[in-house]
């Protein structure tokens, strides 16, 4: 787990590190909104101290939003943390959006941009010498050049060279950067094969036929347009209010097979997951039933989530009402937002943790290692904690290095 590897390596604490019982997630990490910084000696409330400016990590996301309550200002955007440059520490690619409307300039934003011009993805290079960290923005000698307003971003190894390549998720016009291997990137996506010009929030890098060659899977959110933007009312009828996901229509997934030569294949129907079931909003694939292939939890905004188990001859079938991961306990679905799969409790199975709105809490679900599942949010004590916040991004991370993973939650208004 990146994020998981991050903080251990700037963790200072003087305790040896028990290895921890950790498996292999794999997972997306949208939630990474400032550098955090494990102290020592540290009393136990403040374990950490934000290190954004300091390190040079300065970012600082724009909405574009100008008082027309387009849909998508609303959400925030992703971050990947890993090493673009193979000299061993990591480094951070951040997710950036843009002025939003066809006929909008910043002259039309409510809030200025904070970041300096052009509004783009920005990668930070770690300068990590003698201890002191620090970040050097090479966005521009990279090549960087994003095509859209940002959503999320996966890192994975998609051609097998051992440099990690990116893929961007947009509101329109997703993006392959592929990683030369001299810190540049080339942006690849129509010549893969893995254009998409839906709402794309999250995706995953997973290997799903076990060919050796990462496969790639798209969550994609409704299908919002600046034609078909409504205006919507709030609870009160009074005034108006940013729509839900119920306002538009769900956009359906894609899985992007790896052909192993530079391209990738569309397949989104002949592995069955071509069902536009609701606004994705996470993805977590993992070895769910521990037969030894990987498998897709996909965490939906307000309907019914999704657990594709892999069958194992290029398909996937939704177990996820008969697995006891669609709704909560009670029956009832949630705004499922961040989601992440980790080995909490060390029993050797993926559990799963996702977040949710306000006046919803956060899930917990417990694997009891043949794939079924049991809704342990209440007795392992993250209901109330949680009822009063609204959730989006989470991890799995073993903070305090006793050996048991802990949780973060990134809260939103």
């Amino acid at each position: 787990m990146m994020l998981d590897r991050f903080f251990r390596m700037l963790a200072s604490r003087t305790r040896p590190l028990t290895p921890p019982p950790l498996s292999g997630a794999s997972g997306f990490w949208p939630w990474l909104l400032a550098l955090v910084v494990v102290a020592a000696p540290a009393a136990a409330d403040d374990w950490f101290v934000d290190a954004s400016e300091t390190t040079g990590l300065a970012f600082k996301h724009f909405n574009g939003m100008s008082g027309e309550l387009y849909f998508p200002e609303m959400m925030g955007a992703g971050v990947a943390v890993f090493d673009y440059d193979g000299d061993g520490d990591l480094d951070v690619y951040l997710v950036q959006g843009h002025m939003l409307g066809p006929t909008k300039s910043l002259t039309d934003a409510t809030f200025e941009p904070a970041h300096r011009l052009p509004l783009t993805d920005r990668l930070y290079r770690n300068e990590l010498q003698d201890g002191e960290l620090r970040f050097t923005d090479v966005t521009v000698e990279a090549g960087l050049k994003a095509a859209g307003y940002g959503m999320g971003v996966a890192a994975g190894d998609v051609d097998n060279d051992g440099d990690v390549d990116l893929y961007i998720t947009n509101l329109a016009d997703n993006q392959l950067l592929i990683n030369n291997g001299d810190g540049t990137f080339s942006d690849n996506t129509s010549a893969a094969g893995v254009t998409d010009d839906r709402w794309s929030v999250s995706a995953a890098f997973l290997d799903f036929d076990r060919d050796g060659w990462l496969d790639l899977y798209v969550g994609n959110y409704v299908a919002f347009s600046f034609d078909n933007h409504a205006a919507c009312l709030s609870n009160a009828s009074v005034w108006r209010a940013y729509c839900g996901p119920k306002s538009s229509p769900p956009e359906t997934d894609r899985l992007f097979h790896n052909l192993g030569n530079g391209r990738f294949e569309d397949v989104t129907e002949t592995a069955m997951i071509h069902t536009a079931f609701g606004g994705a909003l996470g993805v977590s694939t993992a070895d769910f039933n521990g037969d030894g292939w990987v498998d897709i939890y996909v965490a939906n905004d307000g309907v019914p989530n999704q657990l594709w188990i892999n069958q194992r001859d290029g398909s996937f079938r939704n177990d996820a009402f008969m697995a006891g991961v669609a709704v909560n306990m009670y029956g009832a679905s949630e705004a499922s937002m961040g989601v992440d799969a980790a080995d909490f409790d060390g029993d050797g199975d993926e559990d799963l943790f996702m977040t949710h709105l306000v006046r919803e809490t956060n899930t917990l679900y417990l694997n009891d290692g043949q794939g079924w599942f049991e809704d342990r949010t209440v007795t392992k004590g993250l209901g109330g904690p949680s009822f009063s916040f609204t959730g989006f991004g989470t991890g799995w991370f073993d903070y305090d290095n006793d050996g048991w993973l802990d949780l973060l939650s990134v809260n939103g208004a």
